[in-house]
């Protein structure tokens, strides 16, 4: 069984699985001067991996909420500074772009699913509050090439999804009784 696991953002994380196989983690950058080129891009290239690779099933981190607040970095004269917002641009990019994923994957027939960043990062991790940093580093224990945090995330994604629709490949990272799994190959945990 094929699946996607997408993390959604003008640089967009892609993971393809094939059951208990690793096939690819990468992270794509949309190309385009204003947001319709950007969204034009994205969705040819997603239509075009879904169709050329028969994926199944597609899971994508949910996206920011419109109400969040971000830590403002802090400096020498303001060392707690107050948080700030996105802008709304940036929201309009984000669900359009989530927007686009959902179409595309209902031009194939293909369930589209939106999972939780705290969700995904505990089944992945162990963590729910784990950093990119930490995500990235158990990608990099599947496939050392990975450098993205993108990419990274994106297999934390498929991760999730892959036990979501198996239950043979949900038991929590460190649990006693995890199952112990055969990998197809030597070079990933698979």
């Amino acid at each position: 069984m094929k699946i996607l696991g997408l993390d959604i953002a003008t640089t967009t994380g892609i993971t393809l699985l094939d059951g208990d196989r690793y096939v690819f983690a990468r992270a794509f950058h949309w190309d385009g001067k204003n947001s319709g080129q950007v969204f034009r891009h994205f969705r040819k290239t997603l239509y075009q991996i879904i169709q050329d690779n028969a994926v199944k099933y597609v899971a994508a981190e949910e996206p920011l909420r419109t109400d969040i607040e971000l830590k403002g970095k802090p400096t020498e004269e303001n060392p707690e500074p107050e948080p700030t917002r996105p802008p709304m641009k940036t929201f309009q990019r984000i669900y359009g772009l989530c927007a686009i994923a959902e179409e595309t994957c209902a031009a194939h027939d293909v369930p589209f699913i939106y999972v939780n960043q705290g969700t995904w990062r505990k089944a992945f991790t162990g963590s729910g509050r784990a950093t990119k940093d930490t995500s990235l580093g158990f990608a990099q224990l599947i496939d050392k090439t990975i450098t993205s945090y993108d990419a990274a995330e994106s297999l934390g994604v498929a991760w999730w999804l892959r036990g979501h629709l198996d239950p043979h490949f949900a038991a929590p990272r460190g649990d006693l009784f995890e199952p112990t799994l055969t990998p197809s190959r030597k070079e990933t945990p698979f």
